[in-house]
């Protein structure tokens, strides 16, 4: 039997009532807060475990999710193994409920690496995984019902990103979008396609070698410039940072950028970025602090990465700090309005890698918003009870521990401005720190009240209360003033 999401919390801290606690153990409880007003807050649903129609149950084999949100719709896709779901959120009940339904494409049955994206301003999705040198994709117009196949191929063939969205000017599509499959090996190649998915360019590189390795989400600005975001640049003097590759032309030629003063951490996953309606980049990631932590931090650029402000450490948004942090998926909406979610374990790392076998943290879903352009952030625990007790294991197919997360999680946003995070759940049965939990289970946190990302949502009159699959809330843990 599944456990119920209203658990206990240890050590941890929430928003009751309006205040601000700390207790050994607290229940959670919904706060049943407004949408469009307010601290944010969270009602998380986990897929039913008889949900899935295909060959395979990937319910609970669900590491390496992504999401997209249909704006003309309101329904979202999310992406797992070799399932496709698809979630709707209904704002009419006290709180919004969510519900789910198996719509995988008959296509793209089989993947190593899953991935999805949607345009959600026309609702193209493109969904499926890479299998070598090709992927095995699918492409839908209407939320799953029906599906195409499409198979991109570049020559570098692991860790793919796939993103669709708005075209740049100068090169004719169709329907004016872009589609972007992006892999890498020894190099990051990226195929491009003018046509919505359905015909694709040869893989092309950046070849300034700017950016190599492993990368992140590809994400697409409303002037259509492509941001890969990645840990694995090299800056002016030659070292090893944190930025992406980038492309203004529709994925025609790409080069890439490194943030300043944003050295490539020793271990861990992918940055993420975020780009707002006016064009600013927000990228994240968790950098290694000196005494041994990983902090999930925040920078932005107003000139397409040519230069950066100041990091802002999240951690310290959180009243009693945080150890480590991974998964950061960063969304935007109106200018000046970003969000970051990521997990995070508010243990201290205690000099161990939180990425390798030995640290046992535990776990559990944080995101931090701004609605100034990041001269004030808060930061909501979006879990009332972990979603992995253990470490996080970065090793791929070399890791000595645990690494049932596997490599990343995502978020969208709805036309309202909701924030929407699709993670695996490795904590839904069962999760102790000696045996750690094997779980990765389908779920989504949905923003159910307090300010969104879009100004036109704001005091929208959306109520919350209770979901009928899970039931959670958040708690404000901190905020932060930027100097």
């Amino acid at each position: 039997m599944r456990r119920s999401r209203l658990a206990a919390l240890t050590a941890s801290s929430l928003l009751v009532a309006g205040i601000y606690v700390v207790n050994d153990i607290t229940t959670a409880t919904a706060a049943g807060g407004t949408f469009g007003t307010g601290t944010p807050e969270f009602v998380n649903s986990a897929a039913p475990s008889n949900i899935d129609q295909g060959l395979l149950a990937n319910v609970d084999f669900a590491g390496e999710p992504s999401i997209g949100v249909n704006w003309n719709t309101g329904a979202a896709l999310f992406q797992a193994s070799n399932s496709t779901y698809k979630v709707k959120f209904d704002n009419t009940t006290a709180t919004p409920t969510v519900t789910w339904s198996d719509v995988s494409s008959p296509f793209s049955q089989f993947n190593v690496d899953p991935i999805l994206a949607t345009n959600s301003a026309t609702g193209t999705t493109l969904a499926g995984g890479d299998d070598g040198p090709c992927a095995v994709m699918s492409i839908t117009h209407d939320d799953g019902a029906s599906w195409l196949p499409t198979a991109p191929c570049p020559l570098a063939a692991d860790h793919p990103t796939v993103g669709i969205g708005p075209a740049s000017s100068g090169t004719p599509t169709v329907g004016g979008e872009v589609g972007y499959f992006c892999q890498q090996s020894d190099v990051d190649e990226c195929s491009h396609s003018i046509d919505g998915g359905t015909t694709w360019s040869p893989g092309v590189t950046d070849p300034s070698l700017t950016c190599i390795s492993l990368h992140g989400h590809v994400k697409i600005a409303p002037d259509g410039t492509a941001y890969v975001p990645s840990a694995n640049c090299i800056d002016a003097s030659g070292n090893p940072a944190v930025g992406a590759f980038t492309s203004s032309d529709n994925g025609l030629t790409w080069s890439g950028f490194a943030i300043p003063n944003a050295p490539t951490p020793p271990d861990g996953f992918d940055p993420s970025i975020g780009i707002d309606k006016s064009g600013r980049v927000y990228e994240s990631w968790s950098a290694k602090q000196p005494n041994g932590d990983y902090h999930p931090v925040i920078a932005w650029s107003d000139d397409k990465g040519a230069s950066w402000s100041s990091q802002v450490d999240l951690a310290d948004t959180v009243p009693t700090g945080l150890g480590a942090a991974t998964f950061e998926a960063a969304v935007a909406g109106d200018a000046g309005r970003a969000a970051v979610a990521y997990l995070a374990s508010p243990d201290p790392t205690n000099g161990k890698d939180p990425f390798t076998s030995g640290y046992v943290g535990t776990w559990y879903l944080y995101v931090s918003y701004t609605y100034d352009g990041g001269a004030n952030w808060q930061t909501v625990q979006a879990t009332p009870d972990p979603v992995q007790i253990g470490e996080i294991d970065a090793g791929g197919t070399t890791t000595g521990g645990q690494r049932n997360l596997l490599d990343f999680m995502d978020a969208s946003v709805t036309k309202d401005g909701r924030v929407v995070v699709a993670y695996a759940d490795g904590c839904l049965n069962t999760c102790d720190s000696v045996a750690q939990s094997q779980d990765e289970w389908a779920t989504v946190a949905y923003q159910s009240a307090g300010e969104g990302l879009f100004a036109a949502g704001d005091n929208a009159q959306a109520a919350a209360t209770s979901v009928n699959t899970t039931t959670t809330t958040t708690g404000l843990v901190g905020r932060l003033r930027k100097h």
